[in-house]
């Protein structure tokens, strides 16, 4: 199984990288059989979408659009990280997701996560992030993974890391129920 993990920070060093860093390494250990990648941050710098572009089909065109497409129709799982901006998700985030196709996340997993000052600001975040999942078709597992920022300065502390378990293993078994060799069963 393939999972790609979108942080949706545009920094370098940011507490949602560590976050996405985390779960990766969760991820990893969880099922050592599964393939996990990262999105390239470069992605989250795509210009703000041109609808006219959109919708004569021109996008579908640019070669970084194309490798974005490419990326999540390969990826049977999805981790969304975010930190928290003016109580939702990332603009870069948004704007990376908007490049995607409509259906991008239809029947995949996905896990959402953010990172913000407060546990109650990245639960809104996540919230929002959930109602895009659904309208791309994908399922979002049913924990969503909110940290607070001073959670990831040091070594994330033990809750943290079991509430990562937690999201990780029910988007590995979400990914497997949806899976085509599933339903064939």
């Amino acid at each position: 199984m393939e999972t790609l993990i979108v942080n949706g920070s545009t920094a370098a060093v940011s507490t949602s990288a560590r976050l996405a860093g985390l779960v990766q390494r969760r991820l990893e250990r969880l099922d050592p059989y599964s393939t996990v990648g990262s999105l390239d941050r470069r992605l989250l710098r795509l210009p703000g979408l041109d609808a006219d572009s959109f919708t004569t089909g021109a996008l579908e065109a640019d070669p970084d659009v194309a490798h974005l497409r490419e990326r999540l129709a390969a990826a049977q799982a999805v981790v969304l990280v975010t930190p928290v901006q003016h109580g939702s998700y990332a603009g870069a985030l948004k704007n990376l997701l908007d490049h995607a196709p409509r259906a991008a996340l239809r029947d995949k997993a996905v896990l959402v996560a953010a990172t913000g000052a407060t546990l109650h600001t990245g639960a809104t975040a996540c919230d929002h992030l959930r109602a895009v999942v659904r309208s791309m078709g994908g399922w979002s597992v049913p924990t969503q993974l909110v940290a607070e920022r001073a959670e990831l300065i040091v070594d994330p502390p033990e809750r943290l890391t079991d509430r990562v378990d937690r999201a990780v293993s029910q988007l590995l078994q979400v990914a497997r129920l949806l899976s085509p060799a599933a339903a064939a069963v």
